[in-house]
């Protein structure tokens, strides 16, 4: 098996896991992200998402922070862009509107810690929302401590194939 073929195989168990989590169902509005090829994949997982009928959404790049724009498939997608991502084109909505953030991470720790890309682009907006937050990752991703500044933001749940890290009863399975 290919490595990208493994790394899909352990993204379709991390999001088989979630779909199964209370907070998932419950949720109609869920901020994903379109993953870059070192991340742990979510194109068929999104496209998986519009399909079962959830309000999909996924994070635009504007200047320092993110903006939340609908999603509507593929064909809505727009990589002319600075960093070259698929980003959703259309007009943003407001953040207050999202019952549950997909969150993507370079790394994870135990304590729900995420090292994110260094630009600070989720911490900005994980600060303004109060929903809940799963960070998703490869488990090789999942390592003891990652550094913490007061600006980071921890999240709610981290999910690899190998389980969930979770205090909260909505994220058990």
């Amino acid at each position: 098996m290919t490595p990208l073929a493994m790394r899909q195989v352990e993204a379709d168990m991390v999001f088989n896991t979630i779909k199964n989590m209370p907070v998932w169902q419950k949720a109609q509005h869920i901020l994903g992200y379109w993953s870059l090829p070192d991340e742990l994949p979510t194109h068929e997982a999104v496209n998986d998402w519009l399909a079962q009928g959830k309000n999909i959404y996924l994070p635009r790049v504007i200047g320092d922070d993110l903006e939340i724009v609908p999603y509507h498939g593929a064909q809505s997608l727009d990589d002319n862009n600075k960093f070259h991502i698929g980003e959703p084109v259309g007009d943003a909505v407001d953040a207050s509107c999202l019952e549950l953030i997909i969150v993507p991470a370079v790394a994870l720790d135990q304590k729900r810690n995420r090292l994110g890309r260094g630009k600070g682009f989720y911490d900005r907006l994980l600060s303004s929302t109060s929903c809940p937050t799963i960070g998703v990752v490869c488990d090789f991703q999942l390592v003891e401590e990652v550094p913490v500044e007061p600006h980071d933001h921890p999240l709610d749940c981290v999910v690899t194939s190998d389980g969930v890290i979770a205090d909260s009863s909505e994220f058990k399975v």
